[in-house]
């Protein structure tokens, strides 16, 4: 019995223990987001298949070689007239049966078909390098997505911090103005204005607990984190705003972006995949060699080149004159293929340089929101200040007070914003450019 009792009091304390929140670095966060991401996985499949393609094409151009070996019996019946096996030879006419061996080699290889299957092997070297390159930039949007995310749970979290604070003062404040009111120095509105205004920061309070659940709940998701464990994050913020150019980004980004790199690709590819269509209706040469044995005897030492075998070489001109119209209709697809890869490549450009002058606008906004947020910071913090100094000797009201308070909070959480948004937009710019994406 003592013994049950102290394995139950263990199993209580180690139930009352609090679990050790797991941490993430964003370093951390960004190389688990990648091993666990479904798309990432689905583009390095997709690569593997490009590659396993090239080898295809690659066996197109050397010889086939096919080995056959065959032993079995066979039965026949009475015949009236000659009886003859699979071979050519007699057989009884009154039925026999016997046993029968083979032995084949079989070896074709096409020679010249106009440059038809070179064709087809770039067309997928081409297709395989775009999947690389598709499988880069799945990466490094990837990478973008879960540093916005991981930064959003930052921010929520300050955001979150700055509203306790600001309930905090708010308490305080009722306070203040409850024991001024209570010796009648200040009027009972002061003080039913002080406590509505600590009610709608507890509100507030509680939608910022929500949005950083809901951005707890994002980078879990992200992480494939389970929603019941805690995670803890590095929530130092290291700003260092830096001019950037547009037309310069834009330069890098025509060369270096990796969907675009993709599109040339393809284009290329789809380039000569009609090639190789169009010359699939010129006549092509091959060649075959073929060598076979055959006996109802298995030979001495496995010897087939003595008795009973034959062999040839021989070469062969092929020309499809009518396929029901199949080699024309693959033109007009390989044709159209390649237009539409063209249009594709030309649509990603559009939007790529969309993407960067949007980002570098972003970037731009947030550096100047972050220089005016903390200069309005200093202001609104000496602006409490002062507004609680005046409230304190009665040359202040305190609906002052409360706005001096809220224009703190409004200040705070400005700086916080105009921070996160330019660590995203700055990780986006890098993304959107095709420049390696750094973690601070």
């Amino acid at each position: 019995m003592k013994i049950r009792g102290v394995i139950i009091a263990l199993a209580i304390c180690a139930a009352a223990m609090p679990v050790r929140a797991e941490y993430y670095d964003l370093e951390r966060a960004v190389d688990v987001a990648l091993d666990v991401s479904t798309q990432v996985g689905i583009s390095y499949e997709q690569l593997q298949q490009s590659r396993s393609n090239v080898l295809t094409r690659y066996g197109a151009l050397m010889p086939d070689l096919t080995f056959s070996l065959y032993t079995g019996h066979s039965y026949v019946g009475p015949s009236q007239g000659v009886a003859v096996d699979a071979q050519g030879r007699p057989i009884n006419s009154l039925g026999s049966d016997y046993d029968a061996y083979s032995f084949s080699i079989n070896s074709s290889m096409n020679l010249f078909d106009w440059g038809s299957t070179y064709s087809n092997l770039k067309q997928a070297r081409g297709n395989a390098e775009a999947a690389g390159y598709d499988l880069e930039y799945q990466k490094d949007f990837i990478k973008a997505v879960v540093i916005r995310e991981y930064y959003d749970y930052v921010k929520q979290r300050a955001l979150r911090k700055v509203q306790e604070d600001d309930v905090e003062a708010k308490r305080r404040n009722v306070e203040q103005v409850e024991a001024f009111y209570k010796i009648g120095s200040r009027t009972k509105a002061d003080f039913l204005q002080a406590r509505v205004d600590f009610a709608n920061s507890e509100l507030t309070m509680l939608n910022a607990r929500n949005a950083e659940a809901l951005a707890s709940v994002r980078l879990k998701n992200r992480l494939n984190v389970p929603l019941s464990d805690d995670i803890e994050v590095n929530e130092s913020l290291d700003v260092t705003p830096k001019d950037v150019d547009l037309s310069t980004e834009v330069q890098y980004m025509v060369g270096h972006r990796s969907d675009l790199l993709a599109g040339r690709e393809r284009v290329q590819a789809s380039k000569n995949g009609m090639r190789a269509a169009e010359r699939s209706l010129l006549p092509s040469l091959a060649a075959s060699f073929r060598y076979g044995w055959n006996d109802r005897v298995w030979p001495d030492n496995t010897n087939f080149f003595e008795n009973d075998y034959s062999w040839g070489v021989g070469l062969s001109v092929n020309y499809n004159a009518f396929d029901r119209f199949q080699t024309k209709s693959s033109i007009q697809s390989a044709r159209a293929q390649h237009r539409i890869a063209e249009y594709n490549l030309q649509q990603s450009k559009l939007d790529a340089i969309l993407d960067v002058r949007q980002i570098v606008l972003n970037l731009e906004q947030a550096r100047e929101r972050l220089a005016l947020a903390s200069e309005n910071v200093n202001y609104a913090e000496e602006n409490v200040r002062l507004a609680q100094e005046r409230y304190r000797v009665g040359a202040g009201t305190v609906l002052e007070s409360i706005n001096a308070s809220a224009s703190l909070t409004r200040a705070q959480a400005s700086l916080i914003e105009a921070q996160i948004d330019l660590l995203v937009n700055h990780a986006d710019l890098l993304r959107a450019t095709g420049r390696p994406i750094s973690t601070p």
